[in-house]
């Protein structure tokens, strides 16, 4: 085909792509270039923008008409596919119209649409006259024959189309094709052209017709003048105003099924080259028709294969939306270890858009070394046995979070025999964290029932020497006048002394005792002030030699929670602040607890002046196993366990801290709601420390 590119663009992409595909392109800019183009020499396809029909389309219908020996089809090119973008096009009337991007694809398809109408023009356009000959008639018949590959048309529409084309090539004055009905032994003549044309859904019995011996015989027959021919149904014939008529029958499957008639009102009408034209048309008529019951078992067979894709693409749409919902990730990797598909929750986890391909991305991409490496042993032990197993990782989230994960391996087999490792991995860390949690309470609750059991110990020979030591002293008062002088007040103050300490025992026991009680779970109204004193003496010996204590104390109410509790709260929070603080220059250094009320909350701090932290590792301090003490010397649970405790109780627990100046952890507790009256602290005798 020859191609008019109407652009000022000499190597416009699609004229050198149809150049690339063997067409023959012409490039201008210019009307009137054009017009002489169009003029002096076939040109099949004009070529134009959108752009340049916009203000007005009348140059275009100008330049058409000068067009020589017929009109050239209008290929339309457009920038966008919106219908802002093809109403020049639309208005134009053009034939077909590429969208960019203009690709060889969409190239090619719209140059062989634009092939199909101008062959189906001209085949329109072949006159009668050129039909008659029998060069030109075998070329027409060969021409039909490529239309009818080339159109893809419906049966029905095939079926007209050959009809009305053996009605032209045979210069008849109608033509028709009737298909055999077995069951009513009656022939249906279904398409009809020319003066046979009204007569579509006439039936005609096959005993003594034309047609229905031609179906019989399985042979072609004509009649000349059916007024003197016995063998046909003249009355029939009469009735359709015919004279002549040559009927030759349709083949499927090796037998007869139809027949194509051509006729004529005047007599000895067809000659033999008429015959062998039909026969041909025959043989194309009945290819198409078996064609076109291949095409109707493709087409059931293209239906049933379309229902069988719905279902499947049901199920995998099912498999997705429940693999991509389930909570835990999923993946699916080849035997050399390349992902070839993971789920939302996957993609998400590692900072990746759900639905990109991964199977480029490598373990060590997605987390540490160590656990790039524990995960390539544990795939690469299922993929040797076949076996199933159940591992445990450690793989951090994007910000650092440390995520340990249970996760299954299994082998799953394609169609084919390809093996692959599938894998479902079980987020457990707020598992492990609870589990480390019950240990340490388990390890608390000994440590009470030690406690509780030491101090009930101790109190049993402490009230002995307490009461031996009161008896001393009244029986020392008797025997007052029989010492010598200055020896009472020696062995009153060694009295005074033992039964300081005997109190300071009897005190240390008490709070042991604060720490031991076994209904954690019961709220109560806690004195906090009383709690804070007892956490006080059992971290003693830590603060000592670090720092100073400050006690900065208000009277507060009573709040709702429970004393033993609270007590490893506040004894972690003063080991933790007198170990932030370096050995030595006690007298530097200080830890300060402040006890106030703000609205209907008491609010304890516990401010030191050690080394501080660093934002990274305050915006974690709570955070289950996180730790900054070496291996071995901190579980990093117990700020985790202290935060579960106060917000159990309906509290708030922060810190504010800043490396080189200290830190403050601030814990808000709410006022107890049943308000009880304050227990007097038990009395204390004054403490050596």
């Amino acid at each position: 085909m020859k191609f008019l590119c109407l652009t000022t663009d000499a190597r416009h992409p699609v004229a050198e792509e149809l150049r690339r595909q063997g067409q023959a392109v012409l490039i201008t800019a210019d009307l009137v270039e054009a017009g002489a183009a169009l003029g002096h020499g076939p040109v099949d396809v004009l070529v134009v923008d959108a752009a340049d029909l916009a203000e007005d389309a009348r140059w275009l219908d100008t330049l058409r008409t000068r067009a020589r020996p017929e009109e050239p089809l209008v290929l339309g090119l457009a920038r966008e596919g919106t219908d802002t973008g093809l109403e020049p096009l639309l208005a134009a009337g053009v034939d077909e119209f590429l969208v960019e991007p203009f690709t060889p694809v969409q190239v090619r398809a719209r140059r062989v649409l634009l092939e199909r109408r101008m062959a189906a023009r001209r085949q329109r356009q072949t006159s009668e006259a050129e039909a008659r000959g029998e060069l030109s008639r075998l070329a027409s018949i060969i021409q039909m024959q490529s239309d009818v590959s080339m159109a893809g048309f419906g049966l029905d529409e095939l079926m007209r189309m050959l009809c009305e084309r053996s009605r032209v090539l045979c210069g008849a004055d109608g033509a028709a094709v009737a298909l055999l009905e077995e069951a009513t032994a009656e022939v249906n003549y279904l398409v009809a052209t020319g003066s046979l044309a009204p007569f579509i859904g006439f039936r005609l019995k096959v005993e003594g017709s034309l047609t229905g011996a031609s179906l019989l015989s399985g042979e072609v027959m004509r009649t000349d003048d059916s007024e003197t021919d016995v063998r046909v149904n003249a009355a029939a014939l009469r009735h359709v105003g015919a004279r002549s008529m040559i009927c030759v029958p349709l083949w499927r499957e090796g037998r007869p099924v139809g027949a194509l008639n051509v006729t004529s009102r005047r007599p000895n009408a067809f000659e033999d080259r008429d015959v062998r034209t039909l026969e041909l048309m025959a043989g194309l008529l009945g290819a198409a028709m078996g064609n076109a019951a291949e095409a109707q078992a493709r087409q059931e067979l293209m239906a049933q294969n379309t229902l069988a894709m719905g279902a499947l693409e049901e199920s995998q749409e099912l498999f997705a939306s429940f693999m991509d919902n389930i909570p835990a990730v999923a993946f699916m990797k080849d035997e050399q270890g390349r992902r070839i598909w993971v789920n939302a929750r996957y993609s998400r986890f590692f900072g990746y858009p759900v639905g990109v391909d991964m199977s480029h991305v490598s373990d060590l991409e997605l987390m540490p070394a160590a656990s790039a490496e524990q995960s390539r042993r544990d795939d690469e032990a299922v993929l040797a046995s076949g076996k199933q197993s159940i591992s445990e990782t450690m793989i951090p989230a994007r910000d650092g979070t440390e995520r340990h994960w249970l996760t299954y391996r299994f082998i799953v087999r394609e169609r084919s025999g390809r093996r692959l490792l599938a894998g479902v991995a079980v987020d457990v860390t707020d598992r492990k964290a609870m589990q480390a949690q019950l240990v340490v309470s388990d390890r608390l609750a000994a440590v009470g029932t030690l406690a509780a059991g030491v101090a009930h110990e101790i109190n049993n020979p402490l009230a002995f020497v307490l009461s031996n030591l009161s008896f001393l002293a009244g029986e020392l008062h008797a025997l007052a006048r029989e010492l010598p002088p200055g020896r009472m007040g020696e062995l009153e103050e060694v009295l005074r002394e033992a039964t300081d300490g005997a109190h300071r025992v009897r005190q240390i026991v008490r709070d042991l005792r604060t720490f031991s009680r076994g209904d954690d779970e019961v709220a109560t109204a806690v004195n906090v002030k009383a709690v804070l004193e007892s956490a006080i003496t059992l971290a003693r010996s830590e603060l000592k030699l670090r720092a100073r204590l400050v006690r900065d104390y208000r009277e507060v109410p009573l709040v709702e929670g429970n004393e033993g509790r609270f007590g490893q709260v506040f004894l972690n929070l003063l080991i933790n602040a007198a170990q932030a603080i370096p050995l030595g220059h006690s007298e530097r250094h200080e830890v300060r607890l402040s006890l106030r009320t703000a609205g209907d909350r008491v609010v304890i701090e516990v401010r030191d002046t050690g080394v501080g932290m660093p934002p990274e590792v305050r915006a974690r301090i709570f955070d289950p196993f996180f730790t900054t003490k070496p291996v071995g010397e901190g579980t990093g649970l117990g700020l985790s366990i202290c935060h579960g405790i106060v917000t159990g109780f309906g509290g708030d627990i922060s810190v504010e801290s800043e490396e080189g100046r200290g830190s403050i952890f601030r814990v808000s507790l709410p006022v107890a709601q049943r308000a009880k009256e304050p227990v007097a602290p038990p009395l204390r005798m004054p403490l050596v420390g």
